[in-house]
């Protein structure tokens, strides 16, 4: 397995003094899909000189640019995600988390099954876009403390089926898992689908080690599945440059 931090490019040093594999960098603040290419040149240019490299991507879609709803900027999404992609790949990035519950979120009394419908369409079109500079979207599920739509691994995997892309694959979270009391069975089940794994803590959402965990559970059903891919911890962290160390000699200890 590869361990990651998803946090901003000023930690890239200490992670790469402790160890760790890549960096998970936010998409607004790492790809700057809406800005010009001399604003993004800055962002190339200190990658260029990171000792890790933004192998991953989170915060793909913001709140105000909606998925589901009765207004949707299907060709704003459509430049924002091809932007996305394309400079990604061209910094070495291989995947991009869809989480974003702000832009898939659903109104009270909207239609479950057109917002499904919705997110189908919006992934299908983002797969063309990840096709064409061989990228990997994840669907991350959204537990209910922060969404209403896709809260699962089985949802995901569900979703992930439905669009039946290979630029579009299924994520497993162990916070999110945890908060829906979800079967490991189904990060199992995730297997053929399964490209990016999230971990924390999921009582508190802190940092693997902060607290008597047992990760076994997760770990074993990685290994079942026959996951041997990215971990990115997605968590609180209390002092950063301690804390990144102990996170990653638990998570090794599961392995």
């Amino acid at each position: 397995m590869r361990f990651g931090v998803c946090t901003g490019l000023e930690n890239v040093n200490r992670l790469a003094e402790v160890g760790y594999d890549y960096i998970e960098l936010g998409v607004r603040p790492g790809l700057m899909p809406e800005a010009d290419e001399m604003e993004f040149q800055k962002v190339r240019e200190q990658i260029a000189k990171a000792p890790l490299k933004p192998e991953s991507y989170s915060g793909f879609i913001p709140g105000d640019l909606r998925v589901v709803g009765d207004v949707v900027d299907f060709p704003r999404l459509s430049r924002y995600v091809e932007t996305a992609c394309r400079r990604s790949s061209e910094i070495g990035g291989e995947v991009i988390v869809y989480g974003s519950s702000g832009s898939r979120s659903i109104a009270e009394g909207y239609s479950r099954e057109r917002a499904l419908a919705q997110i189908a369409e919006f992934l299908d079109m983002a797969a063309d876009h990840a096709e064409a500079y061989n990228m990997t979207i994840v669907i991350e599920p959204i537990c209910w403390r922060e969404g209403n739509i896709l809260r699962t691994v089985a949802d995901g995997l569900a979703m992930a089926k439905r669009v039946n892309r290979p630029g579009i694959k299924a994520l497993a979270d162990l916070y999110h898992i945890y908060q829906e009391e979800e079967p490991m069975q189904n990060t199992i089940d995730a297997a053929e689908w399964l490209a990016h794994v999230h971990i924390a803590e999921p009582v508190k959402r802190s940092y693997p080690g902060n607290d008597d965990f047992d990760f076994t559970d997760f770990f074993t059903a990685l290994q079942k599945a026959g996951y041997d891919g990215r971990v990115s911890c997605e968590c609180k962290f209390d002092n950063f440059d301690a804390d990144v160390e102990v996170a990653l000699e638990t998570m090794k200890t599961y392995i």
